[in-house]
């Protein structure tokens, strides 16, 4: 009961200082990819190299508006558009609050994104097949390759590229390390004055971890609140109300989660500030794009 109240109050005080959620265009397109499905359904010739990509909770379409779509322009023009690039059905994952603390991240996710590699492989069997995810994506990618093991997909897998993956803050029964014969690109902002503390191996010196549910909104809801200031385009600047609407609303039905947390030591987790959404800005997709070409030209 405390923690209902207290999850209203939160609420209730956040409501005064947020802007309100907007309605979604209709017609906004920048959020999709579904280069691989179209393939799949025989609509496109085989890419010989395809991306597949988890975006981050709260994140709109199936690729997002904050990683995906700057690394998709990033992979057609490091690849000259030789590439079918895609996001994990919207449908399969919602990339909702529940599931990342409930769950360490959606099962269905992983589920989707196998299922979407070896629907490709069967229509393009010497495909190079990249995955990549930010955020709760990211722990998707660890997820999809645990689904993938023992399958002769897993051949096909060049490489993954992550960002801001919470991994580590994560159990590893649950979201296990990527195969060793796997190559790996983890993207973090390592910023020492202002790191996204959900991936960094410490954290920034004087950061307090909320250890309360005002602490919550006062350390987190607030510092997002803020989050205009890092968008880069009018597609991330809209979605800053759904995102922060989708955490304080969500929030009542996980309360008891975070608490838990607190208790055990585990509410780091919850840390998402501001600069877990620089990736799109900080020239970090471009180096992923770099680096998926590399790959390609050693396979």
């Amino acid at each position: 009961m405390k923690s209902t109240i207290a999850s209203t109050i939160l609420l209730s005080s956040l409501a005064l200082a947020m802007p309100q959620p907007e309605v979604a265009r209709a017609a906004q397109q920048t959020d999709v990819a579904n280069l691989m499905d179209l393939v799949i359904a025989g609509k496109l010739k085989c890419y010989n190299t395809a991306v597949l990509f988890a975006r981050g909770t709260f994140d709109s379409g199936n690729i997002g508006v904050w990683v995906g779509p700057a690394l998709q322009q990033s992979v057609l023009n490091e690849l000259d558009d030789a590439a079918a690039f895609q996001g994990v059905s919207e449908k399969d994952y919602p990339a909702s609050l529940g599931d990342y603390v409930k769950t360490s991240g959606s099962k269905t996710c992983a589920k989707s994104c196998a299922k979407t590699v070896t629907d490709y492989l069967k229509k393009c069997p010497t495909a190079n097949i990249f995955l990549s995810g930010w955020s709760q994506g990211a722990l998707c990618t660890h997820t999809c390759l645990e689904e993938l093991k023992g399958t002769t997909a897993l051949k096909n897998i060049k490489g993954v590229t992550t960002f801001g993956d919470e991994a580590g803050l994560m159990d590893p029964k649950v979201i296990p390390a990527f195969p060793k014969e796997i190559p790996v690109k983890s993207f973090c902002v390592e910023d020492s004055v202002a790191p996204d503390v959900l991936c960094t191996k410490t954290l920034a010196s004087g950061f307090k971890l909320p250890s309360s549910i005002s602490e919550f909104k006062d350390i987190v809801v607030d510092a997002m609140i803020g989050l205009t200031k890092v968008a880069v385009n009018s597609e991330q600047r809209s979605s800053v109300s759904s995102i922060l609407f989708g955490m304080t609303s969500g929030f009542l039905s996980v309360t008891d989660y975070f608490l838990a947390d607190v208790k055990a030591g585990k509410v780091r987790r919850w840390a998402v500030l501001p600069q877990h959404f620089k990736y799109a800005s900080n020239g970090m997709t471009g180096e992923a794009a770099e680096w998926m070409n590399a790959q390609i030209k050693k396979a």
